[in-house]
């Protein structure tokens, strides 16, 4: 801190905004500068894109305990929808613990560099993107905004950020992207360490091989690609994968060092705890077993201990206190790990923090071991010799402690002496996500009214969720939100009373009973006949297409579970359905899906089932399961026909019409108009 408080050192100027400061200076004497080709090659794709990035070039200076990372960036926009984007540049770093450097500013027109290094015009701001996300990182952002920037200027941006924040003790690492939706001609990492220093280096889809080199002033790894192609983003991909060309470089460790280094984070509280706390330990001894006290601490902390954090300094990894974050009743999810781990503890329920990955998922575990390739942090404590995963971010969560499904992470490393690598995160023994919804049509005599009833059931985590939804949600504008739902789909419609909530959160299933009465949902499908479109709207949300139909990558489906729409409809005496039996099934690797039409009794009804049985799908099979899904989303909708009978006036008017023409033609009857009395009804 005394470093980062010093004055400006030789060649540096600085510059003031209020509480910050960034410099202007050379770049550090490390740096291997290159100077930007004349021209983009020839032989080189991104002739005709609309954006172009001549360079990403990143060097790292790991040597004698620093982080000195240095940026250097070449781009060109193309096309005037994208201009914006070319005249103005954002750079972030954490004041408390990093120096912003910045060396060019600079844009080549007509083969002539003319400057944009204004540093009146660059602005700091703390603007806490997290915040809205319950987080304060203390992160600032420089804005360079380039006046007169035009359509085929390449411009030209170089910076150092200084320092790392103390409490990673040599876990960070370096990585680059060689390869990205737009072509870049020229992408480099190099990284330096001290001399002898051994390095770990990891490459994804097509990273260039990385060239080890070993001086008398430091051991250095070098990744360089040259003229790589656009890559086409199909998104939709699971969150294990992501399909550019990517590599990480760190110094050499192993799992076992990365637990080494987090297990002072979590010492073992002895101290006592806030006397209201440790009054609730004492209830929670007198439950019958451990389950029991597993869901009860569980509980408290989830839902009396709400989600912020203060990831400042030390704090993005050293938890707080446990007391402290009760007595606040807030922390992020480090913060809530360790005062649940606590808790267990002190309830002789083994337990330990585990680091976890929400961006990367199981391919963390397949990166270089570093603290810095996990972003999260979940407890793993065993009951009754079994495993059980919980997320202590999690909130208004029903059932089990061992119910919620963390597999998603895929694997988890436990922060446990003796750790040597990654664990998987199974599924739970019992996967119970499900939502099943039941639409219920009394249609009067003739179609002009139909009493329409709603029951949806929500079990796992979809009740987890809904749970969630509705306690922060107003009653009257749920019941609003629902009507206006459905007036969508029929038009006018009378709300008979507001959604009735039923939630038993031990069984983890929530009901939602609604009641309506629509004015005109049977469309004249001529005659008298009468026509009724319905949607299974509960399969719709899930069976959706991806953008990319025709893929390279894996596909991210859906969250397995089952999803359920029933349709039934009392039939009125004397109508007749025109519709007849129907059972179509489709099944695939990830999911199968049923759809059957059939009258029982006075009731029409259609079912809709489907269940997934797992999340992604590789990458050989997406053809066959976008085409079945594709069929299931033709089969989602549905028109029934009825036949009305007439009505009696109806009835009666032909009856009369018959006998009519039943007189006409008998014999010694007149014709003539003057037989019917005028005025009087034929």
């Amino acid at each position: 801190m005394l470093w980062l408080a010093a004055t400006a050192q030789a060649g540096e100027d600085i510059h003031k905004r209020g509480d910050f400061e960034f410099f202007v200076a050379p770049a550090p004497g490390f740096v291997q500068e290159r100077a930007l080709p004349a021209q983009w090659p020839v032989d080189a794709s991104g002739a005709d894109a609309p954006w172009r990035t001549w360079r990403l070039d990143e060097q790292v200076d790991w040597r004698r305990g620093g982080y000195v990372d240095f940026f250097d960036y070449a781009f060109e926009a193309r096309a005037p929808s994208l201009i914006g984007d070319a005249g103005k540049f954002t750079i972030t770093f954490n004041p408390e613990y990093q120096r912003l450097l910045i060396h060019r500013v600079e844009l080549r027109r007509d083969g002539q560099w003319l400057s944009r290094l204004d540093p009146e015009h660059i602005s700091l701001a703390r603007r806490e993107r997290g915040f809205e996300d319950d987080t304060s990182d203390g992160q600032v952002t420089a804005l360079l905004v380039l006046d007169d920037v035009r359509i085929g200027d390449v411009v030209r941006v170089s910076y150092t950020v200084d320092g790392s924040n103390p409490v990673l003790a040599g876990q960070e690492l370096a990585s680059a992207y060689f390869g990205w939706r737009n072509p870049i001609l020229d992408a480099r990492l190099r990284v330096i360490g001290d001399p002898g220093t051994q390095f770990n280096v990891d490459q994804q889809h097509g990273a260039p091989e990385p060239v080890l080199a070993q001086t008398a002033t430091g051991a250095e790894v070098l990744l360089a690609a040259h003229a790589a192609e656009s890559v086409i983003d199909e998104k939709d991909y699971p969150a294990w994968y992501q399909p550019f060309p990517h590599a990480q470089v760190s110094v050499q460790r192993s799992w076992a060092g990365v637990v080494d280094w987090a297990l002072p984070l979590y010492p073992v509280v002895t101290g006592p705890l806030p006397a209201d706390l440790e009054a609730k330990l004492q209830q929670w001894r007198q439950l019958a077993d451990d389950k029991a006290r597993l869901k009860a601490a569980v509980r408290a902390v989830q839902d009396e201990v709400r989600y912020f954090g203060v990831e400042m300094g030390e704090n993005t990894h050293r938890p707080a206190a446990p007391a402290d974050t009760w007595r606040r009743r807030r922390g992020d999810c480090k913060d809530k790990v360790y005062l649940l781990v606590t808790l267990l503890q002190r309830l002789g329920i083994d337990a330990e923090p585990a680091l976890t990955s929400m961006s990367s998922g199981r391919s963390a575990g397949e990166r270089v071991p570093s603290a810095s390739v996990f972003d999260h942090v979940i407890v793993r404590a065993r009951v009754g010799g079994v495993d059980v995963w919980v997320d202590a971010t999690a909130t208004q969560q029903g059932g089990e402690p061992g119910d919620a499904d963390l597999s998603a992470f895929g694997i988890a490393l436990p922060i446990v002496a003796g750790t040597v690598a990654p664990v998987a995160i199974a599924e739970p023994a019992r996967r119970l996500s499900e939502v099943a919804v039941v639409e219920r049509y009394f249609p009067d005599d003739d179609a002009h009214q139909v009493r329409f009833e709603v029951s949806t059931t929500y079990r796992g985590a979809y009740a987890d969720t809904r749970r969630k939804a509705i306690s922060g949600e107003r009653s009257d504008d749920r019941a609003k939100r629902y009507a206006d739902y459905y007036r969508k789909r029929f038009g006018q419609l009378r709300q008979v009373a507001e959604p009735v909530v039923a939630d038993d959160r031990e069984a983890n299933v929530l009901r939602i009973d609604e009641a309506y009465v629509l004015a005109a949902p049977f469309e004249d499908d001529g005659g008298m006949t009468r026509r009724l479109d319905v949607r299974a709207d509960t399969l719709d949300t899930v069976a959706i297409l991806p953008p990319a139909m025709v893929r390279k990558g894996p596909l991210y489906f859906a969250r397995p579970g089952r999803y359920r729409h029933e349709v039934r409809i009392s039939i009125p005496q004397r109508w007749k359905p025109k519709f007849g039996t129907e059972d179509e099934h489709i099944e695939g690797k990830a999911f199968d899906f049923r759809r059957s039409v059939q009258v029982e009794g006075n009731e029409a009804v259609l079912r809709y089932d489907l269940g997934v049985q797992e999340p992604d799908v590789a990458v050989d099979d997406t053809g066959h399961h976008l085409e079945n899904l594709r069929l299931v989303r033709d089969e989602l909708g549905a028109s029934l026909r009825f036949e009305m009978p007439r009505s009696d006036d109806a009835d009666a008017r032909a009856k009369r019409l018959q006998e009519l023409l039943r007189g006409v033609s008998s014999p010694g009857t007149s014709s003539s108009r003057e037989s019917t009395p005028r005025g009087a009804k034929p």
